[in-house]
């Protein structure tokens, strides 16, 4: 891609970024002679309609936001299989790698960048977008201390730190609210449990939820609580802690509601004397402990005397370390006898029904808990997941394996298409979460052309999320055909009203002499009778009158030589062309003098031996 023109104006100059589903490249705008960065979807995906849509869903929803702490978008666009979209080039580094050089932050750093991210949240939400992948890693901080948060609107692919749900991706996992990781309803509030996270892992280094994989992390955020940051830094400003212990609520009820109401309450703690009081120096004291150096026997010299007293006590240290071993191996005998727990591997059940599921796991000695129920693709009570995993060792006493259960396809009611244009048909139905089915044209005497006239399945039906919509569009009123009247012999007036009468319009219209009457139509196209569409075009010949007749007698000097030729005069007029003489000739004949008569414009060819002596018009 390097040194690659996108567009016809935008030159790549080196790649800066990157995830699992784009490409990041700084380039140079010919045009406006400005540096910006492409993201270019990666060419494993641009024969994939699915992350099609969602690179342009991305482009579509950042463009229609304008905030100066939102990265801008400037173009979209495909080029040889290539789909890019141009944004505003930000110098600076994101807030995840802030945190990985600086963290744990103060809390008056933390809170300007959480303000600015409030102002950023409370566009999107106005214009009714919901990023739902806000995190470290989608902040960038320019050097003078501005806050640009990027990745609106785009899904990315199914990678270690993301987890699938109904074969879409919800977030990052460590990042995701507890009704993301469930598959519910997702608003605003997502956000709000999303910056929540980001600030727990700016103030303290670490995020609240880990585990070893994302489901496992997802779980976390359905059922367990976040250690307190009191907990882990003693002596945290509780004000602050209040704040981002809200954010990060199990029940979106008991958050913040609004991005601007987070901001006023970041606003009012900012001026708390415990938190301007409180400085990274402090925190770092609380976080690093130093390492426990356990201290050294020194051996006394060698060749030193011991007393009798000191073999003596040699002799029962060694009586007792031997007895100490004996009861301690003696110990773990009877321990292992009595309180070992055999191990066991966990079964894969996924894919089996809930019941088969439980059944397989109670055979090892092991407990079973439904700890979710989630829509999805596969049938209604089948097992899609579970924690551990298939394949781990764990001992029979260990709490229930957690099951994630189908609920089968998630429905919801077919939109109503009929009356919208065939753009806005298709945008509602990929945002209704369907897809676009088989389109199909006709015309319709109702809806103007464009405009969708029916659909399948019909408004209102409850379907599965990802059912094929398929659509009718209008072409517009059928053309009517009628049969062509006979305008031959009318008068050109009489022939154009003859014409408005049956909606057809007047075509070109030659004259030509003939014995009809001046003005009269001698001829028409299309023929009477013929069947046309309304609105066509007849073209008329009209008489131009009985034709003139033309007589004149022609002088023609004939050439000094050879010594005989042949003399062939053509005349062409109306009545067409024709050959008046031809005979034979000697330069003693010049000049000849040929009588010629013709109809209307009359044009005359002299030949000498087949080759062109003379032409001119009577």
């Amino acid at each position: 891609m390097i040194g690659k023109t996108l567009g016809n104006r935008y030159v790549v100059l080196e790649e800066i970024g990157g995830g699992g589903m784009a490409v990041v490249y700084k380039a140079r705008c010919t045009l406006l002679n400005r540096i910006v960065a492409i993201k270019v979807l990666r060419p494993e995906y641009s024969h994939d309609e699915n992350f099609v849509m969602r690179f342009r869903r991305e482009a579509q929803a950042a463009a229609s936001l304008s905030h100066p702490n939102i990265v801008n978008i400037y173009d979209v666009g495909q080029e040889d299989g290539i789909y890019f979209i141009v944004m505003e080039y930000v110098e600076g580094k994101t807030l995840k790698e802030m945190i990985r050089e600086e963290a744990p932050l103060s809390p008056s750093k933390v809170i300007e960048i959480a303000k600015q991210i409030c102002d950023a949240l409370e566009c999107a939400h106005k214009n009714k977008i919901v990023h739902r992948d806000i995190k470290p890693h989608n902040i960038i901080i320019t050097p003078e201390g501005m806050v640009k948060v990027t990745d609106f609107g785009i899904a990315r692919a199914s990678t270690g730190s993301t987890i699938t749900n109904t074969g879409g991706l919800i977030g990052s996992a460590h990042y995701l609210s507890p009704e993301q990781a469930r598959g519910g309803f997702v608003d605003e509030r997502s956000d709000i449990y999303s910056l929540g996270v980001l600030l727990y892992e700016a103030l303290t280094g670490r995020v609240p939820f880990d585990g070893d994989s994302p489901v496992a992390v997802a779980l976390k955020h359905i059922q367990e609580e976040p250690k307190p940051i009191s907990q882990l830094i003693p002596g945290f400003p509780p004000a602050l802690e209040q704040i981002v212990m809200k954010c990060i609520s199990k029940s979106p009820d008991e958050r913040f509601q609004k991005a601007s109401e987070l901001k006023r309450e970041l606003a009012k703690v900012e001026k708390n004397l415990e938190v301007l009081n409180f400085k990274p120096s402090e925190l770092e004291k609380t976080m690093v402990l130093d390492s426990i150096k356990e201290p050294t026997l020194k051996s006394k010299e060698k060749g030193r005397k011991r007393s009798p007293n000191f073999l003596r006590g040699l002799a029962i240290a060694l009586l007792f370390v031997t007895l100490f071993a004996a009861f301690s191996y003696l110990g773990m005998v009877i321990a292992r006898k009595y309180f070992y727990v055999p191990e066991v591997m966990v079964p894969n059940v996924i894919g089996y029904s809930e019941e088969e599921a439980i059944r397989k796991l109670q055979e090892k000695g092991l407990k079973a808990e439904i700890i979710d129920r989630v829509f999805s693709d596969e049938p209604a009570g089948q097992v899609i997941d579970q924690e551990p995993k298939g394949g781990t060792v764990v001992k029979i006493n260990h709490p229930p394996i957690g099951l994630i259960v189908s609920k089968g396809p998630k429905t919801q009611g077919v939109p109503r298409l009929i009356g919208l244009t065939e753009i806005d048909a298709i945008n509602l139905i990929e945002s209704n979460k369907f897809k676009v089915g088989k389109r199909s044209e006709e015309y319709s005497d109702e809806y103007p052309e464009g405009i969708v006239i029916d659909q399948n399945p019909r408004e209102g039906l409850q379907v599965p999320e990802g059912t094929e919509i398929s659509y009718v569009v209008s072409l517009g009123p059928r053309e009517k055909k009628i049969n062509m009247p006979l305008l031959i012999g009318k008068d050109l007036g009489e022939a154009k009203k003859e014409l408005e009468k049956n909606k057809l319009n007047l075509g070109s219209v030659d004259f030509k002499s003939s014995d009809a009457k001046k003005n009269t139509v001698i001829d028409q196209n299309p023929k009477p009778g013929a069947e046309v569409e309304e609105g066509s075009s007849v073209n008329l010949i009209v008489s131009s009158g009985p034709p003139e007749v033309k007589r004149v007698n022609i002088s023609i000097p004939l050439p000094a030589e050879p010594p005989q030729f042949t003399v062939k005069i053509e005349v062409s007029d109306e009545s067409g062309t024709r050959v008046v003489y031809n005979k034979k000739h000697t330069p003693e004949d010049s000049p000849l003098v040929v009588p010629i008569e013709g109809i209307g414009s009359v044009k005359v060819r002299i030949w000498i031996d087949d080759e062109l002596w003379s032409e001119e018009n009577l």
